[in-house]
C-alpha cells in the first residue's frame, strides 16, 4: 500500500534532505499521454482526428490520458482532507456516476444507436465524465483499462490542471496540462510544496481558477450539428446570462457565490450592504441538486441515485451528514435567489371579479432564473385564495403529491423540447431535439416578471379574502423519474419564496 504523504513529514530534517535530493535526481517532467492508434488501438474517429470531439475538451499535448497514471481524489485527500470532504458531498463528485445522468446518456445513445450513438456521447461526457473521455473509454469497443478516478465525475485533477478555456464554445472547453506525471510525484510535492501549488493551479498562481470563464466551459451547452440538425443548437446559456448581468460588471464571479461556504449568506450580505463580501473558498460547489444530497431519503435511495458510496475512507455516517449539510446549503441558496410580492386591490365585492398580480424578482441569482437544463429544471407559481370560512375561492398552480403532476394551467417557467415529428420530449433526449419553446422566458439577473391573475368572487364569500402565493422549484419532470429511472417515487419540489396578503370584502 502506498505510504500516505502526511506520514513522510514525521522524519523531520532528514526526510526533507532526502526529498530535496530526490527532487534533483528525478528526471525532468515527461509527458505520459497516449496516442490514438499507436497506444490506443481500435478507437473510433468518425468526424476528425480529435479524439474528444464532439466534446470541446483538450489536452495541452494533444494526447489521451494513461489510465494507470491519472490520480483519484483519494490521493489528494491525504493532504487535503477538508477539501476532499467538501467535494465528496458535492454534485461535481458524481457528475458521471449519478443515475439520472447515466440514464439520460443511455437514452440518448440508444436513440442514435445505429448513428454513432456512443461517439456522440463524448459531447456530454466532456463535462460529465471527463476522465473517461480523456482516457478513451467512450468508445464502441472497450480499449482502455479501468481507473479509480474514472468513477469520480469531475475529480480534482480535471479542474486543477486547466490552463485555458473557451467559455462561449462550452461543452467542456478546457485545455488541461494533465499528462505530466511528475506533477503528482510525492517526493516533489514534499520537497517543493510551492511548486506543487503552482503546478496544480492554485488561484494565486492561475487567475483562471477564480474566473467565471472557467465555469463557462461546462455551463454553456451547444449541441453541434454532427449530433443532429443543420446548425448548432444552444441548450444552456448560464455563462452568457452571467456575462450580460450586473454581476459581471461588478467583477462578481461564479465562484464567489457557488464556492462560498454559505452562498445564501453571501447573497444576503451583498444585497443588504451593497458591498462584495470577502471571497472564501469551499469545495462544496453549492448548486440546486437537492435530490442527490438528501440522505434522509428512504432505503439508501440517495446512495443509489449517486451511483454508490463515495471513494476514500470517509465513514458512511459521516458522508451522509456531509450530504445533509450540502442539502441545507442548497435549499438556502434556492430560497435566497428570488423575492415574491403580491399587488392586490384595497377591497373586493361579492359576485365580482377579483384581480391581482404576483411579481417574481430575480434578486439573488447571478444568472437567469431558472437556469441550466431547463427542459427539466423549472419553477412555477402557486396562487391560492381562501375566504374567512376556509373555502377555497381560487387555486392555480397546485401540486399533486401522489402523482407528482403540476396544475396544467399553472404559470410555469419551462423549456419545451420537440422532436422532428413535433412530439414533446420529456426525458432529456437532447440528441433528438428539433426545436424548443419556452412556456415563459427565464427571468434575467436583477430583473422581474409580473403575472396577472383574475378569478370570480362568489356571492356568499366571507371576508377577508386571504391570498397566498408560493414560488416552487423542482429539479426534474416527474416523467423522467417515472419512465426513465422507473422509480416509484414522486419528485418533490422545494419552496423558494412565499407572499401573503389579505383583501377585505366590501
Amino acid at each position: 500500500m502506498k505510504t500516505p504523504i502526511r506520514f513522510l513529514v514525521t522524519g523531520g530534517a532528514l526526510t526533507l534532505i532526502v526529498l530535496t535530493s530526490a527532487a534533483f535526481l528525478l528526471p525532468d517532467p515527461q509527458g505520459t499521454g497516449l496516442s490514438v492508434g499507436e497506444d490506443i488501438p481500435f478507437y473510433s474517429l468518425p468526424w476528425n482526428d480529435n479524439p474528444f470531439f464532439p466534446g470541446e475538451i483538450r489536452t495541452a499535448d494533444g494526447k489521451m490520458l494513461n489510465s494507470q497514471n491519472i490520480l483519484a481524489a483519494e490521493f489528494c485527500a491525504q493532504c487535503h482532507e477538508k477539501e476532499y470532504r467538501e467535494w465528496v458531498s458535492s454534485i461535481h463528485s458524481v457528475t458521471g456516476p449519478d443515475i439520472l445522468y447515466e440514464t439520460a446518456i443511455r437514452n440518448n445513445e440508444l436513440a442514435h444507436k445505429n448513428r454513432l450513438g456512443k461517439e456522440k456521447t463524448r459531447w456530454c461526457d466532456a463535462c460529465h465524465e471527463p476522465v473517461n473521455l480523456l482516457m478513451g473509454e467512450i468508445n464502441p469497443l472497450a480499449v482502455v483499462g479501468p481507473s479509480q478516478a474514472a468513477t469520480e465525475g469531475t475529480t480534482c485533477v480535471i479542474c486543477h490542471t486547466a490552463e485555458g478555456t473557451d467559455p462561449l464554445a462550452g461543452n467542456g472547453a478546457l485545455t488541461l496540462d494533465i499528462n505530466d506525471l511528475n506533477r503528482y510525484n510525492e517526493a516533489l510535492i514534499m520537497a517543493a510544496p510551492g511548486e506543487h501549488a503552482r503546478s496544480m493551479q492554485a488561484k494565486t498562481h492561475n487567475p483562471l481558477m477564480g474566473s467565471s470563464d472557467f465555469c463557462g466551459a461546462c455551463h454553456t451547452e451547444i449541441r453541434p450539428s454532427e449530433i443532429n440538425g443543420g446548425q448548432p443548437m444552444h441548450l444552456q446559456n448560464t455563462y452568457e446570462e452571467w456575462r450580460d448581468s450586473d454581476y459581471a460588471d461588478k467583477n462578481i464571479q461564479c465562484q464567489d457565490c457557488h464556492m462560498h461556504p454559505d452562498p445564501a449568506a453571501y447573497i444576503s450580505e451583498l444585497n443588504q450592504t451593497g458591498r462584495i463580501p470577502e471571497r472564501i473558498v469551499s469545495h462544496r460547489f453549492v448548486g440546486v441538486n437537492y435530490l442527490l444530497t438528501d440522505s434522509n431519503l428512504p432505503s439508501n435511495l440517495v446512495t443509489f441515485l449517486r451511483g454508490g458510496l463515495p471513494p476514500g475512507d470517509i465513514a458512511t455516517d459521516e458522508w451522509k451528514a456531509e450530504l445533509l449539510e450540502q442539502n441545507r446549503l442548497i435549499r438556502g441558496l434556492l430560497q435566497a435567489a428570488a423575492d415574491l410580492s403580491i399587488s392586490a386591490p384595497e377591497s373586493v365585492s361579492p359576485n365580482s371579479e377579483g384581480a391581482l398580480s404576483v411579481t417574481i424578482s430575480n434578486s439573488g441569482a447571478g444568472h437567469s432564473l431558472p437556469t441550466g437544463a431547463l427542459d427539466q429544471r423549472h419553477i412555477w407559481l402557486e396562487v391560492k385564495a381562501t375566504d374567512a370560512a376556509g373555502k377555497v375561492v381560487y387555486h392555480s398552480g397546485w401540486f399533486d403529491e401522489k402523482t407528482g403532476q403540476i396544475d396544467p394551467a399553472a404559470v410555469i417557467y419551462l423549456k419545451i423540447l420537440n422532436d422532428v415529428a413535433g412530439e414533446r420530449i420529456y426525458e432529456h433526449i437532447l440528441f433528438n431535439v428539433a426545436d424548443y419553446t419556452y412556456t415563459r422566458d427565464p427571468i434575467p439577473a436583477k430583473a422581474s416578471d409580473t403575472v396577472d391573475y383574475a378569478f370570480p368572487i362568489p356571492p356568499a364569500v366571507q371576508g377577508p379574502l386571504t391570498v397566498d402565493a408560493t414560488l416552487w422549484y423542482r429539479l426534474a419532470l416527474q416523467e423522467l423519474v417515472t419512465y426513465s429511472l422507473k422509480l416509484d417515487i414522486v419528485l418533490p419540489p422545494v419552496m423558494m419564496e412565499q407572499a401573503h396578503v389579505e383583501i377585505p370584502i366590501r
